[in-house]
């Protein structure tokens, strides 16, 4: 089974949330998938990070970072930079300063009172822009941490710090009569969600052939039959039902409460922990009924479909929406917005398929990484059980 079946599913759930939002549902939490979306890249980065350092006992940063840009820069190029130029050649307003923001990853500083001259609907770009800025100073963090026998507590601090930083940030604009924007797109206040889902790869990657992850040994013909068991294993304690009936209750708390102060401070917390929860819940949660049931249905495989495609549907889907809505007006409002979603999950996949996996390919000939051979034995796995090249991409779909 592949390992990261739930995170796909997970960034599926995310991006739904955020498309739906966008077309016009304004009672979807899109801004809550956002925050998925920086726990699992947090998770996904630093443990493949750890996973390098494991094989090499160092860090390839010019490798990391070339093959960063051959997994943003296709699809972004595709969905912004030239629909953008287009759009100013037939005269459409694009402030430079705006549009340079969004290609060199600080439009979200420049987003703060949600006034930016830009390509109408690639606004989306606010949240990569912070991805970025998180990805930039890791590497360069992570470069010297590497080499030190420490490196793991140097990481848990550095992201701790992150935590607690992010957090007095949100209190004290807000207590200083900072607007809800400043809070929504600052680096500074929404970094947190991406140092949990650090924390999640940390602990993860320390734990993960330990009792705490594998469950502990157990033996006799009294627990043959017990649905507790697995492979001669107990159930871990994060494996259990309840761990997703937590997550899935704080997640709903965060929604549910309106008050401002929450929103601006606790919501951001709180959302990151239930996305951390699910995370951890799904690496393990495959030997009780309900985990079993759950994980063969978050690996249909049109939701990996849309999670593996999340990145170029993230990117498209409000230029799309804004393009054609003036001419679906004349529809009932729900068929407008299922007519709407359903283009720009078309335009995402076919922008994935076409860009983003040749890109991926050419990554792989000519910038394979540490992981590439655990990538390549995940795929010949895929093929040996006759399951999808979407179910058996275990790692490098995983890269966002």
């Amino acid at each position: 089974m592949n390992r990261y079946a739930h995170i796909d599913a997970m960034r599926a759930f995310a991006v739904l949330l955020v498309v739906f939002s966008h077309a016009g549902l304004t009672f979807v939490p899109g801004g809550s998938g956002v925050t998925i979306f920086f726990v699992i890249s947090g998770f996904i980065i630093t443990f493949l990070l750890l996973r390098e350092r494991d094989k090499t006992g160092g860090f390839d940063l010019g490798g990391f970072y070339m093959r960063r840009l051959i997994k943003i820069a296709p699809p972004l190029f595709l969905a912004l930079i030239i629909p953008t130029l287009i759009y100013m050649a037939f005269g459409g307003a694009v402030n430079i300063g705006d549009f340079l923001g969004q290609i060199f990853f600080f439009f979200n500083w420049r987003y703060l009172d949600s006034q930016v001259t830009v390509l109408p609907g690639s606004h989306v770009t606010w949240s990569l822009a912070i991805e970025e800025q998180f990805y930039l100073v890791f590497a360069l963090i992570w470069l010297f941490a590497v080499k030190s026998k420490h490196y793991l507590k140097i990481v848990v601090s550095l992201a701790i710090f992150a935590i607690v930083w992010s957090n007095l940030s949100r209190f004290f604009l807000f207590l200083n009569g900072a607007s809800s924007d400043r809070i929504y797109f600052g680096t500074d206040t929404r970094v947190e969600a991406i140092a949990v889902g650090t924390l999640v790869a940390v602990w993860f990657f320390k734990y993960r052939n330990t009792d705490m992850v594998q469950g502990r040994s157990i033996r006799g013909s009294r627990f043959a039959d017990s649905s507790l068991t697995g492979a001669g294993r107990s159930i871990p304690l994060l494996g259990r039902n309840w761990v997703i009936v937590v997550a899935v209750g704080i997640y709903l708390f965060s929604l549910v409460i309106r008050d401002d102060f929450f929103r601006d401070t606790a919501r951001y917390s709180l959302q990151a922990i239930a996305a951390a929860l699910m995370v951890l819940w799904g690496q393990v949660a495959r030997r009780q009924p309900l985990g079993t049931k759950l994980m063969k249905l978050l690996q249909w495989r049109f939701l990996q479909l849309l999670g593996l495609s999340s990145y170029s549907i993230y990117l498209s889907h409000d230029v799309i929406y804004r393009l054609v809505e003036p001419h679906l007006e004349f529809l009932p409002r729900p068929v407008m917005v299922l007519l709407m979603v359903a283009l720009g999950l078309v335009v995402g996949i076919a922008m994935y398929k076409f860009v983003e996996v040749p890109a991926l390919a050419y990554k792989d000939r000519h910038f394979a990484s540490a992981n590439y051979k655990a990538e390549q034995e995940a795929r010949m796995i895929a093929a040996a059980n006759n399951t999808s090249d979407v179910q058996g991409q275990e790692i490098r779909q995983a890269q966002d």
